[in-house]
């Protein structure tokens, strides 16, 4: 997290008395969105950081940059931005951020929503330079922010263009307020106060008039005749000099500028012009120099558009505009130079532990093999974050041939494509690290869980056992482990997959591994359910979800396993309300990553749980809507889904395939009973099914879990139903219309 992204702008000098546009922004405060949208250098982001100050509003601020475009790191910074403002604000969401498998619209938006409504503090929160945001999620989750934008919270946008954010069904219902170059520009009075502050009586009225429609009110513009003005004797000659649009104000202006500073000074400021932001050592480093404090010091005394970033004047940046103009002249006058500049930042800043801003500027260098090492060295720790844009962007900043040959990059490149569910994308970058580079450990055991994941476990357990995972990465191990655990639990080789996750477990409890514990101890539940140790199930199950909830991995797809394992395990107890709804759980989640055989499976599970569980038990959410509409199908749409994932399963293994069996032939048997004058429930079916054995009604009762009487009751209605007299007359009339 770079600390002065959230440092409010501060003005150097007394700003000009702007009171006309302070009055718009007070009146857009009751509205969810202003947007302050001009060119650059019109005065924005310093007319509202002065409004803030003047009016003393409690504000959070951010200063994009072009990495924003990951969502996981723009709403890190908003949420940072809100608590900023004020301690308790965002801190749920931010929480709820850092949770492996959210989603920022899904799970983070709402969060931050909630958390707000019932705050009855005002908070504002300023995205500046909004126009360097180019990412579609980014711009879907802050007009979601801004449609359901709690009355507290106002949202101020400062860019250079109208973001997409459907401004005019905004402007429709009256919830818009904006402020544009017409009302940003000078008037002659401010324009006369501002050269009064800084030129003192220098410039007559005359003067300051002509040079204000030679700039049109231009901020930037007066900002610049202010500086090349000083201490000249003849303003009134040099106004009449120049005239054009704004980048031709801005040449004759900045070369003016430039022209009268000292070599010293001015070779300080090309050669930092490369960077987005700027400390002393970080200066030296690129000058070979000593003297950056000294220069700094001097660049802002003569008030050559360096912007302090922090309250000790440790980090400043250049105004984008006149920065622009520094790069533009550097390029002009010393286009070799550029390059090297950047790999002496990108080297500053790798040793000085940021590798983000490292990696930037190593992309910029146009330097693949620093590039390379820096992605290579430091990729985990922002996917870990949640931030997979970030890592795919620096991928793709790289030559494909680089990444194949690199054995870390290839799989940052396929844990990316996994997590995305893009698993044509994870085939191609293991077949092209295969045919480029050495045999790799991590990439092995990746190909494994590729095969899995796309429903070949034979082959993935075949695969896995040709890997020995070295103990110098645990992480492998433990991955390697788990999926050969699954894979076993999948095969029916139910002994193994219990050693085998055993271990996975205990693997991942070294090492902080969370998904793997509740991925091992979800499976292992599933199995003691599936052997009908139902106690061993439930401690299991529960240690799982507790987990789950611990670490806030409700969203994330692994959590499938401990609620399909719940659900199974509800069924079993006859807690029909809780196996609907663990059941509905794990179809959902198991749509957002899972593998195939993985959601065949949830899907198989809520068939089975919505075609037994008698009509009474479906509860309804406050919409009205049952854990079966959750899941989104009737069981007999489940069976065809799963029925048509595990058709493109080369290896599915016997217990997935098993389970379609039994929902296929109960489906049948639902279609064959809808032809009885009176249907029997799924309850009634299910003790059918139990009355060809020698079982005793008592014990048919205890194994159903209800009482003599209620067994008595359930085979009165099964005998008048199928027209029987007896339970070996409603066995016979049962396998004559393929009941049983």
């Amino acid at each position: 997290m770079i600390a002065t992204k959230l440092f409010r702008p501060s003005p150097r000098h007394q700003t000009v008395e702007r009171t006309r546009l302070h009055d718009l922004l007070r009146q857009g405060r009751t509205l969810p969105l202003t947007l302050v949208v001009a060119p650059a250098g019109w005065g924005k982001s310093t007319l509202v950081a002065d409004w803030l100050r003047q009016d003393r509003v409690t504000a959070g601020w951010v200063s994009l940059d072009g990495g924003d475009n990951d969502p996981k790191r723009f709403w890190r910074y908003l949420l940072l931005a809100a608590g900023q403002a004020g301690p308790a604000e965002g801190a749920a969401a931010l929480r709820r951020l850092d949770a492996a498998g959210s989603d920022v619209l899904r799970d983070v938006l709402p969060t931050f929503i909630n958390e707000m409504t019932p705050s009855d503090a005002p908070l504002v929160l300023v995205l500046d330079d909004y126009h360097l945001i180019t990412s579609a999620q980014v711009h879907a989750s802050v007009s979601t922010l801004v449609d359901r934008c709690p009355p507290q919270l106002h949202l101020v946008l400062i860019t250079r263009a109208d973001p997409p954010l459907q401004l005019s069904r905004l402007r429709v219902r009256g919830e818009l307020a904006e402020l544009r170059a017409e009302q940003l520009r000078f008037s002659l009075d401010e324009a006369l106060e501002f050269f009064g502050d800084r030129l003192g009586t220098q410039l007559s009225e005359e003067d300051v008039h002509r040079l204000l429609a030679r700039t049109e009110g231009w901020a930037a513009g007066l900002q610049l005749a202010a500086l090349r003005l000083k201490d000249r004797t003849d303003s009134s000659a040099f106004i009449e000099r120049f005239t054009g649009a704004d980048w031709h104000i801005v040449n004759y202006f900045g070369e003016e500028v430039l022209a009268s500073q000292t070599p010293q000074v001015r070779e300080f400021l090309l050669v930092t012009s490369v960077l987005n932001r700027m400390c002393a050592p970080l200066c030296n480093a690129l000058t070979g120099r000593a003297d950056g404090a000294e220069l700094i010091s001097e660049v802002h005394r003569a008030n050559l558009f360096l912007i302090p970033l922090d309250d000790e004047r440790r980090w400043f940046r250049y105004h984008h505009l006149f920065g622009g103009l520094l790069r533009h002249e550097l390029v002009r006058t010393a286009p070799e130079q550029s390059s090297a500049l950047h790999q002496r930042a990108a080297e500053w800043y790798a040793s000085n532990g940021d590798p983000a801003e490292a990696i930037g500027h190593a992309i910029a260098s146009g330097d693949p093999s620093l590039t390379r090492c820096l992605v290579a060295a430091h990729w985990r720790q922002h996917f870990n974050a949640g931030q997979l844009e970030t890592v795919r962007r620096w991928l793709d900043a790289l030559p494909t041939e680089l990444v194949a040959v690199d054995a870390s990059l290839s799989a940052a490149r396929v844990w990316v494509a996994l997590d995305t569910g893009r698993l044509e994308e994870v085939g191609a970058a293991l077949d092209a690290a295969e045919r480029s580079g050495p045999p790799d450990t991590h990439l092995m055991v990746l190909r494994a869980l590729h095969m899995y994941k796309t429903g070949d476990v034979g082959g993935a357990t075949r695969r896995l056992r040709e890997i020995s995972p070295s103990a110098h990465d645990p992480f492998v191990a433990t991955v390697h482990r788990l999926v050969q655990g699954i894979s076993s639990m999948w095969l029916g080789d139910a002994d193994r997959a219990c050693d085998l996750l055993a271990e996975a477990g205990r693997r991942a409890v070294g090492d902080g591994n969370r998904l793997a514990y509740i991925y091992a101890q979800g499976c292992l539940a599933l199995m003691a359910v599936n052997r009908r140790d139902l106690a061993l199930a439930g401690s299991l199950v529960r240690d799982a979800q507790s987990m789950v909830a611990q670490a806030l991995l409700d969203s994330h797809f692994v959590a499938m396993f401990p609620a399909l394992a719940g659900a199974r395990l509800a069924a079993r107890h006859g807690d029909w309300a809780e196996a609907e709804r663990a059941a509905a759980t794990a179809v959902e989640l198991g749509r957002r990553g899972a593998g195939r055989v993985e959601l065949a499976a949830a899907l198989l599970t809520a068939s089975a749980v919505f075609r037994t569980s008698p009509p009474a038990t479906a509860t309804r959410d406050p919409e009205g809507r049952t854990a079966a509409d959750g899941a989104g199908s009737e069981p007999a749409a489940l069976v065809r889904e799963a029925r048509g994932i595990v058709r493109h399963c080369p290896d599915p293994g016997p217990v997935v395939t098993t389970w379609l069996t039994d929902e296929q032939r109960a489906e049948a048997v639902r279609t064959r009973q809808e032809r009885l004058i009176e249907p029997l429930t799924g309850r009634e079916l299910a003790i059918l099914r139990l009355l060809p054995a020698p079982t005793p009604q008592r014990e048919l009762a205890s194994a159903l879990f209800v009482t003599p009487n209620t067994l008595k009751t359930h085979l009165r209605a099964i005998y008048r139903k199928l027209g029987a007299e007896s339970r070996g007359d409603a066995v016979v009339r049962a396998r004559e219309r393929g009941l049983i």
